[in-house]
Order: C-alpha cells, then structure tokens, then sequence
C-alpha cells in the first residue's frame, strides 16, 4: 500500500487554519465581555478610545517597517471610513452593555449582509441569487430577533443592528480605498483619525483609570490582538471563504462566557433568528473573497496569495 506524501502534508495546515480561526473567534468574544467589564469602572467613551489607541500602537511596529507613506487623494473616503468604522465601535460597545453578549456581537455580525447591499448600490456589483437570497433569510432572521417580546425590541438593540450597518459600510469604503490607497495607509488614517476624534469627548471629563480598569482595558487590548492574529494566521493558511464561516462560532464562545458570567440565556425565537442570520452571513461569505465577520477594528488582516505577493487586507 503506497502511502502519498502530498495527501499527507496538508493535515497540520487543515489542522492549524480552523485551530487559529475558532481562537480568533474566542478572543473576539472574550474582547467583547472585557469591554462591559472595563465600562463598569470607566465611561464607555474612554474604553473607545483606549480601543483604538491600543490599536495605533500595534500598527506603529508596521508602519514603520513599511514606511508607510500617509499622501492620499481621497481623504473624502477615509473620513467616512473612519466615521462608519468609530461609529459602528461606540453603538457596538453600546450594545454589548445593553444586551445579552451574543445578541450584541449577533447585531454586529450582520455586516457581511450589509456589504452585500452596499456594494450593490453603491459599488455595483451584480445583484446575485446568493444575495438576495441571502437577504431574504436575514431579514426572517432579524423578525425572529426583533419579535414584540424579545429584549432586542430596545434602544441597545437597535443601535446593535445600527453598528453592523455602519460597520459594513466601513468596509465597503475600505473595498473602495483599495483600488487606490495603499491597504497598511488605508488603516493608518483609520487609527489616527478615530484616536484623534474618540479622544476629544474626554476633554469635557476624564476619568483617569484605577487598578482593576487597566487590567480589563488591557485585556479588551490583549484580546482584541490576539483575534487579529489568529485570523492572519487562518488567512495564510486556507481561503478566506473557508476561514470567514468559523468567524461565527464566536456567537458559541460568547453565549458561553454570557452564561457562566452572567447566567444569559437565549429563547427559542432569538436561536432560530440566530440560525437565520448565521446562515445568510455564510451565503455571502462563501461568495466573497473579503474576510467576515469581524468586529470594529484598525488592524490589517494578512493574506497571502499562493501565486502572488502577500496581499494586506483590512478588518
């Protein structure tokens, strides 16, 4: 019996994509509980800020290797990218106190429905099947959700949904920026603009951090690189429409620490919902070549092409 070594080869890597892609998926959801740990103890305004500071200076280090050149001709675009992105940040983190952890991170995974859509009228690609399709499922999904009795029918849980239509509309604006802007650039004006603008509302009341606040907001910290990370890692090793689909165990993850930490269970309408959105943001995912879902952030996820140079793309 011959044995084939190229057949062979693969299976760590197989191995190793999904193992870095569930670990992304719980570092997302561990960030997400960290973030309504560290607002107890600080205005959510400053847990934003120190977000996307945290965020600049993990970006420096490539930066600086890249020489980063910051000259662009649509500025324009990067302001709304950095408005839609900051947007989608403060409405998200909004929602994750408001609601059960997995129906915050839910909302806000219902981004790759929203790039679908945005890229239809607003990039104009081709209204497909699997889009509307897609469509179709997600707005059951967000009836299910949404039903009269569910605690989604609230000020969190409509600012939830807001921030995954903000942020779709953020990386819809990245899709356009790529064809021009450098993909490390595209994400450096996004760190510096949204440190600058979540800076300013702590002119009018800073609270300086204490003890355990610095331990929860370097962990939001901490968390939120290691998911980067792991979906870097995932990226170069399998496509990204393989990689995309397991971003959504994440919605395992937080039900989990939602449950052991704050005794949160979901209802039967609020998991066929979840199933609803689950399932349309797959069908998108599996037809784009962009990685999803991911939650608001300013770091550069790295692909690598087997035929061609390594390709930056952005969360």
């Amino acid at each position: 019996m011959k044995f084939n070594l190229n057949h062979a080869l693969p299976l760590p890597d197989n191995a190793a994509w999904i193992g870095f892609a569930l670990l992304s998926a719980a570092c997302f959801a561990s960030m997400a509980a960290c973030v309504r740990m560290a607002c107890i103890e600080l205005p959510q305004s400053e847990v934003v800020f120190f977000r996307n500071f945290i965020g600049l200076l993990i970006l420096l280090p490539l930066m600086l290797r890249n020489r980063v050149s910051l000259k662009t001709q649509r500025f324009h675009l990067h302001l709304l990218r950095a408005g839609a992105g900051l947007a989608a940040m403060y409405l998200y983190f909004y929602a994750i106190n408001g609601l059960h952890l997995t129906d915050a991170l839910l909302l806000n995974y219902t981004s790759p429905i929203f790039i679908a859509l945005f890229a239809v009228l607003w990039l104009k690609e081709a209204w497909t099947n699997h889009r509307r399709i897609a469509l179709l499922i997600s707005l059951i999904g967000l009836g299910l959700l949404f039903n009269p009795t569910a605690d989604l029918v609230s000020l969190p849980g409509l600012l939830g949904l807001a921030s995954g239509a903000l942020a779709g509309l953020a990386l819809t604006t990245v899709k356009r920026l790529s064809a021009t802007d450098d993909p490390v650039s595209i994400v450096a004006w996004f760190a510096l603009l949204s440190s600058v603008v979540s800076a300013l509302p702590m002119l009018w009341g800073f609270q300086w951090p204490q003890g355990t606040a610095w331990g929860w907001l370097l962990a939001v910290g901490l968390f939120g690189s290691l998911g980067q990370l792991g979906l870097t890692w995932a990226y170069q090793r399998a496509p990204i429409t393989q990689v995309s689909p397991l971003g959504y165990s994440g919605l395992l993850f937080a039900g989990l620490i939602g449950f052991a930490a704050w005794n949160e269970l979901p209802d039967i309408a609020g998991l066929a919902g979840m199933l609803c959105i689950v399932v349309a943001g797959i069908i998108v995912a599996r037809e784009r070549a962009t990685p999803a879902p991911q939650p608001p952030s300013g770091v550069p996820i790295i692909v690598a092409k087997p035929e061609a140079e390594p390709q930056k793309r952005l969360l």
